[in-house]
């Protein structure tokens, strides 16, 4: 700081001075200066020293050195004010001389009263705001009279001492220093720069250190890309004959046009009975056209060249065929993403129910049926934080902060607690409503956390052992064998079902522990099964098990929309990269986009593939129903999404007007995955996660190719 320089500087001038008097041989003079700078009253222009030694003086009721002191510092710095300042110091100077009086008055120290007032009789008589104050040794109880009482307060005498404080701070920066004092300051400014200088060239040479590091590493993701690529290229240079084929087959069945005859290559090799060639190089005995059953005999032995989904109905043969090529020419084509690094995470002993990067991209937390919770990195699969709740986890998010330390989770307790994962230890845990004691979702923001509960059981709806079990891990209802009745009578027991729960949306202070609101629920009070909020936390969207989506203003704590999103219940919900629309994902594996401008307006109903919402459906494992994980998770700009399935991940390029085209398949795993996280904000690599129901996760490095 400022005082702090100068201060260093005043004592570093003061040294140079004695070392200089004691060179020429100045030893009186250096005997007075040292004298002198004992009894020096300004204290080397130290704000703090300054007060300090006139607060002495008051305690003390030592009358002649607080007079003093003023005067030598009224002729050395208040003489040079301006007429504004000076009248803020002659009002300064009163109040000064009214808190002497007081403090010696109630310390019974009446002969200082008496001896000030006949010593500052003549100075003080003319002034107005003193004329009362003689009358001070004779008052009896001072402290309750109204002229006096303020000035025995602790308030004031706190406020004063922080006013001159003040004052002089104000008043040393702005008195010009000498040319000595002057350059010794901008010598100790300097010295501060040159040190800051040194460690930020330190700082340069660490962040080169690292960029080498890193350029390094980004050299053997490029050159495991190229080897990558040069096999993709390969495999696709093997496929082109057969897509010839086909070709040619097509042409044949559709319009039964003659293929040219091809001539005999030099050094096939022949016999003297039947020559043995490749159908391509078998010259036409006739027309083909002239006999069905040449046309027939060549059609049979084309197909053995052909690609399976070649059919011999001559009116669909031409469709078929050119879908088959153009499915072989896209799979030829040059994928969007290369995984060059999958990592297999296997601490886990139960299947995994969660997955989610932490904001700063360097830890993962996952969470399995037993309710057992780690963190670990994704890069080295080190464990940094287990924790075992002793029952299970329905949800947990990250809190948002810079380091991030930080899980919220909670189950079926009516607990949320907020887990320090530094420490391995929860930091608070907050009790929710008993009465709602399954807390199905949270999500939260650096400074408030929402949480959907919803009621233990309903108490007139008969449910069997088995089913009551699988139903203790969500609201739905198991899976039922697809007959029409087996459906029927799931979908009737699943109404019933979510019909006996009872919802309750509340938002929570995260610093203070405290419940804010609650958040009105249409259309009854359903259980929200899933939520997700947009950038600001001002806007939230939750899937319910009424198949309604809803859109809350968390500031107004008010319902937008609502509509109609599934027949059955909302399994996952998130904020396209805009936010101007919402994807969702349902039972009956329903993939769906909605506009947010525009009312809940569908805007696509993508053709996801089978158990896509329900990936686990048919595994001999055990594992909740509902899932509880995300189902999809988008890459930064919502162009490819990351999909659970039956035996593996699969990535999806989104197109318009509802279109998802594969692009890479992420296998594995040897069972169903069951949630997945993509890492955002990555331009020329990204990191995802796939979790399974074999206790497994995998961390995938994908390396993005340029467009």
């Amino acid at each position: 700081t400022t005082f702090a320089t100068m201060a260093a500087a005043m004592g570093a001038v003061d040294e140079a001075i004695k070392e200089y008097l004691l060179y020429r041989g100045f030893v009186q003079t250096l005997k007075s200066f040292e004298l002198e700078k004992k009894d020096e009253k300004d204290k080397g222009m130290r704000a703090s020293k300054i007060v300090e030694y006139i607060l002495q003086c008051i305690y003390r009721s030592d009358f002649n050195s607080l007079q003093s002191v003023w005067s030598q510092l009224n002729r050395k710095f208040f003489s040079r004010l301006n007429h504004e300042s000076q009248n803020s110091t002659f009002k300064l100077e009163s109040s000064i001389l009214k808190f002497y009086l007081t403090h010696a008055n109630r310390q019974g120290r009446h002969e200082e009263v008496r001896a000030f007032f006949e010593k500052m009789s003549d100075s003080l008589a003319s002034r107005r705001d003193w004329k009362e104050w003689f009358a001070l040794p004779f008052t009896k109880s001072p402290e309750l009279h109204s002229t006096f009482k303020i000035y025995y307060s602790k308030e004031w005498q706190d406020a004063f001492i922080i006013t001159l404080h003040n004052f002089f701070s104000t008043l040393f920066t702005s008195v010009p220093l000498p040319s000595l004092l002057n350059f010794e300051v901008e010598h100790q400014k300097m010295l501060s720069v040159q040190t800051e200088n040194r460690l930020l060239h330190e700082q340069l040479a660490a962040t080169k250190t690292e960029l080498a590091s890193t350029e390094s590493k980004v050299q053997k993701l490029e050159a495991r890309m190229a080897q990558q690529m040069s096999l993709i290229t390969a495999a696709a240079s093997k496929k082109k004959p057969a897509v010839a084929t086909a070709m040619a087959g097509a042409a044949l069945a559709a319009g039964g046009s003659r293929v040219p005859p091809m001539k005999k290559v030099q050094g096939a090799e022949s016999s003297p009975g039947t020559a043995r060639r490749p159908f391509s190089m078998v010259e036409p005995q006739g027309d083909p056209l002239s006999s069905k059953s040449n046309l027939d005999n060549d059609w049979a032995r084309l197909r053995q060249f052909s690609f399976p989904s070649v059919k011999s109905d001559t009116t669909n043969t031409k469709q078929d065929i050119s879908e088959t090529v153009k499915a072989h020419i896209t799979n030829s084509e040059q994928p969007p993403f290369v995984a060059v690094d999958q990592l297999t995470y296997r601490d886990h002993s139960a299947p995994i129910t969660h997955c989610k990067f932490a904001p700063n991209a360097t830890k993962v937390a996952t969470v399995d049926v037993d309710g057992v919770l780690r963190v670990w990195d994704p890069a080295t699969l080190e464990t940094s934080c287990k924790y075992d709740s002793k029952s299970s986890l329905f949800s947990m998010d990250w809190v948002p902060q810079p380091v991030d330390n930080l899980i919220l989770m909670a189950g079926g307790d009516a607990v949320v607690r907020l887990l320090d994962t530094a420490m391995g230890t929860c930091h608070w845990e907050v009790a929710a409503d008993a009465k709602f004691p399954k807390i199905l979702s949270l999500v939260c923001s650096p400074s408030i956390f929402v949480v959907s509960a919803a009621s233990q059981s309903s108490s007139h709806i008969p449910l069997s052992p088995s089913t009551a079990k699988l139903l203790s891990f969500g609201l739905s209802s198991p899976s039922l064998p697809s007959s029409r009745s087996a459906s029927g009578e799931m979908h009737n027991m699943q109404k019933k079902f979510s019909e006996g729960f009872v919802g309750q949306l509340s938002v929570w202070d995260l610093k203070k522990q405290q419940l804010n609101t609650f958040l009105p629920l249409s259309s009854g009070a359903v259980p929200i099964s899933c939520m997700a909020l947009n950038h600001n936390s001002t806007l939230l969207v939750t899937g319910g098990t009424d198949g309604k989506i809803r859109l809350f203003d968390i500031v107004q704590n008010q319902q937008l929309l609502c509509w109609d999103a599934n027949t059955r219940e909302v399994y996952n919900v998130q904020f396209s990269y805009d936010e101007n629309s919402v994807y969702s994902m349902g039972k009956e594996d329903k993939f769906s986009q909605w506009s947010v401008m525009q009312s809940g307006r569908l805007l696509a109903d993508f053709p996801i593939h089978q158990h896509a919402s329900q990936p686990a459906v048919g595994s001999e494992h055990h594992f909740p129903s509902p899932p509880r994980g995300n189902l999809f998770a988008f890459e930064s700009e919502n162009k490819y999404v990351l999909t659970c399935a039956p035996s593996q991940a699969l990535v999806y390029k989104v197109g318009q007007e509802g279109q998802l085209q594969k692009t890479l398949t992420l296998s594995g795993h040897s069972g169903p995955v069951t949630c997945v996280d993509w890492l955002q904000g990555r331009r020329s690599y990204s990191n995802c996660i796939t979790c399974s129901i074999d206790c497994s996760a995998r961390s995938v490095n994908l390396l993005k190719n340029s467009d």
